[in-house]
């Protein structure tokens, strides 16, 4: 484990890494471990002396709880939250004691529980931002450094990579082969190196409060993940950050120009605030207490272009993207952008590919985030529109499974590709996920059993890449041998089978999800997703042809028009 240092050891000191990344949220934080686990010297920089207490994001998606059971955090971030299965259910009320106009269940039945647990080898978990980033701290692996209380000033390129200068009490200068620039939406260091950032129309203003009370009263029994209020006090919503430990976060967008000024111009009794949404009175809320209050914009930012053009600097997470929050695609998306980069670096870096192989990172990230903004985005104008609908109760309940794939997004979660057919989009169903082995899918989860343990699909891949086959399919491991590495990065082969020494597919869920014919393979990145399907009669070529086609796969997409 790596501590955290407060600020360089020396002053003026200077530090040389493989990768800078400035920026310790989220994001930063989780290209860090990626980076380091590939073998890559990387540094993070964070002004910030601590995590934020704000709860800000605190939906995991089960994509994202995959990453991190990569990185061995998983149930570490499930203790410090809620199972999302424990709260799988929407909730709509005049107050949170009054009454309840509508629900949706995300989860009804354990039927549905065990058709998800079967597409992921981990489920959901609801855990604040602030506490996913304290565990990433304490779990810095061997290869990754954090450095604390200094801000990035100015961010330089070199003739070998780049330069930074950091501030604070003991200025540091930071020499390293490429940036991830992880500094958030507010960071002003992407526009010194020509990443313009562009801005959608704002959708609105919302004022949150974060506070403590036991509010189990009014939700045992109706354990809920959000609970929609709409009285003529407070049209907000209630989100669950940890009940067991009474920690709520009240959030109340402006729907008019007076509750702009009523929540923004104004002293504010927050305390008011929070009796009209639970609809009681302080003295009867138990431990009620406001940890802290913000307002901020709602809205979707993006970069005209992800990597400066010299092409040593490349944008993550909120730096390079941001939308609503409206579907919890915020820091998932984040991090999940650090994934698809961290393995792209370490090829490049150990000479195993060339730099152009960067350009894959924008290439198949930026169509995902497009798609989670116009689908966050959606979200907000129909809550929106919900938020000041005089619908009657018994109407409001029969229109409210229309409001579904705001909640309900699996099919987004697990099943967006990086090769969209031409004019597909790259989420064709939003709420329903069919597991699919095509190149530029996520290789499907399945269960298999061998040497006495039971390891997922997904597992196969953590650190290099896999060749996935069948019975017939044992020429790979040959090849996998004589080749040893694709791109530079460590390859290996699996033959799974239904008996046998080898990894067996107990369930026939690794058949049916593969569809593996003869000798075929599926070549599998670090991140996941299929590279490619070797029809393995020719398996050395097969394997040069999907490296020129990784590394050669398109131009880089430009920005959508419409789009920010």
């Amino acid at each position: 484990m790596t501590a955290a240092l407060p600020y360089p050891s020396q002053a003026a000191g200077q530090v040389e890494a493989d990768v800078v990344v400035i920026g310790g949220g989220p994001t930063g934080l989780a290209a860090a471990h990626f980076l380091a686990g590939l073998g890559v010297r990387t540094l993070v920089l964070e002004q910030r002396r601590t995590p934020s207490g704000h709860p800000r994001a605190t939906v995991i998606n089960s994509r994202t709880m995959e990453l991190l059971r990569h990185l061995g955090v998983d149930a570490e971030v499930r203790r410090a939250g809620v199972p999302l299965q424990n709260t799988a259910r929407i909730t709509w009320c005049t107050e949170l004691a009054g009454t309840e106009l509508a629900g949706l269940d995300i989860i009804a039945s354990a039927g549905a529980l065990m058709q998800r647990a079967a597409h992921s080898p981990v489920l959901p978990v609801i855990c604040s931002q602030n506490r996913v980033e304290a565990l990433l701290v304490d779990r810095l692996p061997k290869g990754a450094r954090l450095i604390r209380g200094v801000r990035a000033t100015e961010l330089t390129p070199t003739s070998s990579g780049v330069r930074v200068i950091a501030s604070g009490e003991h200025p540091t200068v930071v020499e390293a082969r490429y940036a991830v620039l992880a500094e958030g939406l507010h960071g002003s260091l992407g526009e010194t190196v020509g990443l313009q950032r562009t801005a959608a129309t704002p959708l609105g203003r919302l004022l949150d409060i974060h506070f403590q009370a036991d509010l189990s009263p009014w939700t045992a029994g109706r354990e809920s993940a959000l609970y929609w209020v709409l009285n003529d006090t407070v049209r907000g919503v209630l989100i669950t950050v940890d009940p067991t430990r009474g920690e709520w976060l009240l959030e109340i967008p402006a729907l008019t120009s007076e509750e702009e000024h009523t929540y923004f111009e104004q002293e504010v009794d927050h305390h008011k605030l929070i009796e009209a949404a639970i609809g009681e009175t302080g003295e009867a809320i138990k431990g009620l207490r406001i940890h802290s209050v913000r307002n901020w914009v709602m809205g979707s930012t993006s970069l005209a272009s992800w990597r400066s053009a010299e092409g040593r600097v490349l944008a993550a997470g909120d730096a390079a993207h941001t939308f609503p929050p409206t579907g919890g695609f915020g820091m998932n998306t984040g991090i999940q952008d650090a994934h698809n980069l961290a393995w792209k670096l370490a090829a490049v870096l150990g000479g195993g590919a060339p730099d152009a192989l960067l350009d894959s990172y924008e290439r198949e990230r930026r169509p995902v985030a497009e798609f989670n903004a116009r689908h966050s985005e959606s979200n907000a104008l129909q809550k929106r529109a919900l938020l000041q609908s005089d619908a009657d109760p018994a109407e409001f309940a029969r229109t409210i499974e229309q409001h579904r794939p705001h909640f309900d997004f699996e099919g987004q979660t697990l099943g967006f590709t990086y090769a969209p057919g031409p004019g597909e989009p790259v989420v064709q169903d939003v709420v329903t996920y069919s597991p699919t082995a095509q190149a530029g899918h996520r290789a499907p989860h399945a269960w298999l059993e061998g040497a006495g343990e039971r390891i997922s699909t997904t597992d196969l891949a953590r650190t290099g890449f896999a060749l996935l086959t069948g019975a017939q399919g044992a020429l790979w491991q040959q090849v996998a041998q004589e080749s040893g590495t694709f791109l530079g990065l460590p390859l290996t082969a699996a033959v799974i089978t239904t008996d046998g020494p080898r990894l067996r597919d107990v369930t026939g869920a690794f058949a049916d999800s593969y569809a593996l014919q003869g000798t075929e393979a599926v070549l599998v990145r670090p991140d996941g997703h299929v590279l490619a399907r070797l029809p393995g009669v020719a398996p050395r070529q097969e394997l040069r042809q999907a490296a020129d086609r990784a590394v050669n796969s398109g131009p880089v997409p430009a920005r959508a028009e419409g789009l920010s």
